[in-house]
């Protein structure tokens, strides 16, 4: 991938962990999912991981994941990806 990409992405990561209001659990998934500090790790061992069901961690990614796109629609990331 690309260096340039992949800084505005980390760069937007941080945005929404800044903006975003998660509790302790729910910043311990997003950080897990999206490798933050740490490599990215499926569902299943961030499921492992926490000691939390399979299927509570998809509902968590999918309240996550609609969060995170609201956000990064807010700040416009995907216009600095084509310009």
């Amino acid at each position: 991938m690309n260096k340039q990409v992949i800084d505005i992405v980390s760069e937007k990561l941080n945005l929404i962990l800044d903006e975003a209001i998660f509790d302790e659990r729910t910043e311990a998934i997003f950080k897990l999912h999206y490798g933050i500090s740490c490599n990215r790790q499926e569902p299943k061992d961030i499921a492992k991981a926490l000691k939390i069901s399979q299927k509570k961690i998809k509902v968590e990614l999918a309240r996550i994941d609609n969060k995170v796109f609201n956000i990064l629609k807010k700040y416009e990331i995907f216009d600095e990806f084509n310009g």
